[in-house]
């Protein structure tokens, strides 16, 4: 591992292969990141247009769901 990092640290055009490579990776990561943040947002606008919509309040939307997580939580113990 050593050897291979070596290498790479003592060709300039490996250098830049490998800055280029953590480039593309950081880019990817972000663009994943933002894709996830954009999903969220779309769930939770969607949730709040369904509670103002339907003149519910939020507890008597959230309190089923939490009940059903408590009865799938004692079937999987």
């Amino acid at each position: 591992m050593g050897d291979f990092i070596e290498i790479i640290l003592s060709n300039k055009y490996y250098m830049i292969l490998a800055a280029c490579l953590v480039g593309i990776i950081i880019f990817f990561i972000i663009k994943k990141t933002i894709k996830l943040f954009m999903y969220a947002l779309i769930i939770l606008i969607a949730f709040l247009a369904y509670i103002y919509y339907t003149g519910k309040s939020v507890n008597s939307v959230v309190d089923p769901v939490k009940k059903a997580v408590n009865k799938a939580e004692k079937v999987i113990k």
